[in-house]
């Protein structure tokens, strides 16, 4: 019997940051889907360093008033439920316009991810990288409701 391979998808910052604002729409479903094991959720060092930093964002704090207990609870559920990789094994220098999301297509490319999932414009004028999909939240969200309904 051959194992079928879960869906690997990498998410910028900004997307699963604004899934914990969120009760509603792609980006909570996108984090719905990820908790229920829909997809597996792949990160890099640098993202779970980003998202730690940006969760410690005075605005951010404003909002979700998370302890840093918390915020340290967060970076962990995600270690542990994501598939993470190995830091800076794969460069990119693509994206020029912002060179920070080319940590999204590192972890990719590393973690043999079939999508990037981002909000950004640097990465959603790509596409593709490398066979890699980029799409948005409600795309992706759209893509994985086909594919299960059709399971």
């Amino acid at each position: 019997m051959i194992k079928k391979q879960r869906i690997r998808a990498v998410l910028d910052t900004n997307l699963f940051v604004s899934a914990l604002f969120s009760l509603y729409g792609s980006v909570a479903t996108l984090q719905q889907l990820w908790i229920s094991g829909a997809f597996e959720l792949a990160v890099s060092g640098d993202i779970l360093q980003e998202i730690e930093e940006t969760l410690q964002k005075p605005h951010i704090h404003k909002q979700l008033h998370l302890k840093p207990e918390e915020i340290g609870g967060i970076i962990e559920l995600i270690r542990e439920k994501a598939f993470v990789v190995t830091n800076d094994r794969y460069k990119t220098d693509r994206i020029i316009d912002d060179p920070d999301d080319n940590k999204f297509l590192g972890c990719a490319l590393e973690a043999k991810a079939y999508y990037v999932v981002s909000g950004d414009n640097h990465l959603l004028s790509l596409k593709h990288f490398h066979g890699i999909q980029i799409v948005d939240a409600k795309t992706f969200v759209q893509e994985m409701e086909r594919k299960t309904s059709h399971q």
